[in-house]
């Protein structure tokens, strides 16, 4: 029964068909028009049952579903390739339907993607990948960027989709730098090329000239070479650049470090450049290699020869003895070697046992010493004659008086100062400005003349130097010392020969005293001119240097009186308080407070002439009146102008004319630091014409830039400066004349 019911239902299903089939032959007795057609797919997208979409002219109607197969079918046409406009002009339809619906394909099948506006399904990149196999056998190689315009397709789409492919549908090797596709066998046989090559090579050659000689891809043989050398199947390294390195054989690195460990081993240094000229390109690598190696700049020396240096210089200091550079400076070493070499070789030895000549010769303490002694007879016998010359006597009192009115030169030098070459310490970290004392004192002997007296000296007769310049560089260091004993002893036998009587010896004394007493009292005149903050810096200049000398002298004299058992060097001024009448200790430690710890110079003259009543001394100290107040302004000035034609120094131009231009303003006397000297010339130029004021501050400035040591002043300006001086004092020339 089954059977039978289902055989009907089909009987049923057939006669439908037929029936179907004959109504579709008839022609249609009633039609409907274009205008009703409308109005009925209007009505039924209106009511949501039908969904359509219009075509570009608005006469076709065609169904999201039916567009879709639509792209498809399109895609499959053409390849697996279309460009967006191409379908949305080749359906007749809006292209923002097609890129809607060409949307929705993408986020349903992963086998279509969208490059740069084309629809490409991943049939197109199989079949591609199938011609670039064949064409890519055929040649070996393939550059991307040469398909990239065939196929116009960027090379990094290019090789975003045919890398998966390499090893599957394209049969070779992908070169990520190059963007090139090789075969195996093209590699295996670039590579044979260059392994020949560069197994061939006895000396460093260039890769790109190997690889444009065998026709050998720039990119694939640097990689080649690279990999031959890490596995071991090539014997050398790459150095250089990366774009064309220099393969240098394993054989010429080998020749190279054998001749520098025996060149290194023979005779205990070696240089950069004799590295440098064998071909070494990293010499500082090869001298890490050795062990008892000390670097200095232009290469190292071995711990062997140093102590062999070492023993040399030490020998010579230890025996009282110098040593030249010749003897003891390789001549392969540099500026910065022998500076290096001259710290390792004298580490073992105490600084104060040698000094260092310009030329780096090494001398030492004994031996100038030894060299100083030698000329204590002739200093004794030129002390006598000098000590009765009036000149002589002249100049050495001169340089004792203008030491103390002119500012001292030289910055104290102290802990924080640097040794310099010489072994001396020196003074450049210190920019204050501070001129020098005058050297106009007696001289013992020039450089010279002490240089014709070392060539007789038995020792260095013996042992004398290679060098001709030797003699007036140990001259130079000696003079200095020669000068200070000469001037001493000279000091000493004038003082002798002068001071005959007790009542001319007082004489002399009342004088300096009643010099420095005066002198400070004018200072302290002129301290009204400057501004507070500058007047308190001066006042404690004027106390730390004139006020200490004067109380130094007048309590050096109250020791003799109070027969006070400390004198000369041992004489100290707390000391002698003690010695003195009860009613004049007070006005002795206020003295002494107002030296090393006050603050106004008026104070200090206060307590001063308490101290210095007849009461407690013989001195007699008197102020001057007007009359010789001037004559000794006026015999300052004389004495200034002097040393204005002579001073070469800027510094000490500089401070002399600001002394002199001082006086001739205020009528008193000046006695400021060097850093105070730019408020000097303020109070100066206050009162100065434009064109002297001009002068002055570019004076100042050339001071300053030479103590910096950034120049010097040039002779010009030193010349402008004498001038200016003269004009203050004395007027035009014009006028004058």
């Amino acid at each position: 029964s089954t059977q039978s019911t289902g055989m009907s239902a089909w009987a049923e299903v057939r006669q439908l068909q037929e029936e179907l089939y004959n109504v579709q032959l008839q022609t249609a007795k009633n039609k409907l028009s274009e205008r009703n057609c409308v109005a009925v797919i209007q009505r039924l997208v209106s009511l949501g049952w039908l969904d359509v979409l219009y075509s570009c002219d608005g006469k076709e109607y065609i169904t999201p579903k039916q567009l879709e197969k639509d792209i498809i079918d399109e895609l499959y046409v053409s390849g697996g390739r279309a460009a967006m406009t191409d379908l949305a002009q080749t359906l007749n339809v809006d292209y923002s339907h097609i890129e809607r619906k060409v949307t929705e394909l993408l986020s349903r099948d992963s086998n279509l993607a969208i490059h740069y506006g084309e629809l490409i399904s991943k049939q197109f990149f199989d079949n591609l990948a199938l011609e670039i196999n064949e064409t890519l056998q055929e040649t070996g190689l393939l550059p991307l960027n040469q398909l990239s315009r065939e196929v116009s397709l960027p090379v990094t789409v290019l090789a975003k989709e045919l890398t998966p492919r390499i090893g599957d549908i394209i049969e070779g090797t992908y070169d990520k730098k190059t963007d090139t596709l090789f075969t195996k066998a093209y590699v295996e046989r670039q590579t044979a090329k260059l392994r020949g090559a560069c197994s061939a090579a006895t000396r460093p050659i260039q890769l790109g000239k190997i690889m444009e000689s065998h026709s050998v891809t720039t990119s694939l043989g640097h990689n080649c070479v690279k990999e031959m050398i890490l596995s071991g199947r090539l014997h050398g390294q790459l150095q250089g650049q990366s774009n064309n390195p220099v393969f240098i054989p394993e054989l010429y690195l080998s020749a190279q470090n054998q001749w520098a460990d025996s060149f290194y081993e023979q005779n205990g240094y070696i240089t950069f450049d004799m590295m440098n000229k064998k071909g070494i390109d990293n010499p500082h690598s090869l001298i890490s290699r050795y062990e008892d190696a000390i670097q200095v700049p232009s290469g190292c020396i071995s711990t062997r020869l140093l102590a062999s240096t070492q023993s040399i210089v030490e020998e010579c200091i230890i025996s009282n003895s110098y040593i030249e550079a010749i003897d003891w400076v390789f001549d392969w070493c540099r500026d910065g070697d022998e500076k290096k070499l001259m710290e390792l070789v004298l580490k073992n030895v105490k600084p104060e046992d040698y000094r260092i000549l310009p030329s780096n010769t090494i001398i030492s303490v004994s031996l100038l010493n030894q060299l100083l002694n030698e000329f204590d007879s002739k200093i004794a016998d030129q002390v006598k004659t000098d000590a009765g010359d009036p000149k002589v006597v002249t100049s050495l009192k001169k340089f004792d008086a203008a030491a103390s009115l002119v500012s001292d030169a030289k910055t104290k030098k102290g802990k924080g100062g640097r040794k310099g070459k010489k072994g001396k310490v020196r003074d450049d970290d210190d920019e204050e400005y501070k001129p020098s004392k005058p050297s106009i004192g007696p001289t013992f002997l020039t450089i010279q003349q002490i240089e014709l007296e070392l060539k007789g000296v038995a020792f260095m007769v013996d042992n004398e130097p290679k060098e001709e310049s030797t003699f007036g560089e140990i001259g130079e260091m000696l003079k200095k010392q020669l000068d200070e004993r000469y001037c001493k002893e000279l000091d000493d036998e004038v003082r002798r020969r002068t001071c005959k009587s007790s009542k001319s010896q007082q004489k002399a004394d009342e004088e300096t005293i009643n010099h420095l007493y005066n002198t400070v009292i004018l200072c302290e005149k002129g301290l009204k001119v400057f501004e507070e903050n500058v007047k308190v810096q001066i006042e404690k200049h004027v106390l730390k240097t004139l006020c200490t000398d004067l109380a130094k002298s007048t309590f050096s004299i109250l020791s003799e009186e109070y027969e006070c058992p400390f004198k000369g060097n041992d004489m100290k001024m707390d000391k002698v308080v003690p010695y003195l009448p009860k009613n004049a200790k007070d006005h002795a430690t206020a003295v002494i407070a107002s030296v090393t710890s006050g603050s106004t110079v008026e104070q200090f003259l206060e307590h001063y002439t308490n101290l210095t009543d007849p009461e407690f001394t013989q001195l007699l100290v008197k102020k001057l009146d007007k009359k010789k107040e001037r004559n000794m302004i006026f015999s300052q000035k004389q004495s200034l102008l002097e040393q204005l034609k002579t001073e070469v120094k800027s510094p000490e131009l500089l401070n002399i004319a600001c002394n002199l231009m001082f006086i001739k303003q205020h009528s008193t006397l000046l006695h400021v630091p060097g850093r105070c000297i730019s408020a000097v010339i303020k109070v100066l130029s206050a009162e100065a014409s434009p064109a002297h004021r001009e002068v002055l501050d570019t004076s100042l400035a050339a001071v300053v830039t030479e103590l910096k040591g950034d120049g010097q002043m040039e002779e010009g300006t030193k010349e402008a400066l004498r001038s200016l001086v003269t004009e203050v004092l004395f007027g035009k020339q014009d006028e004058m004349e």
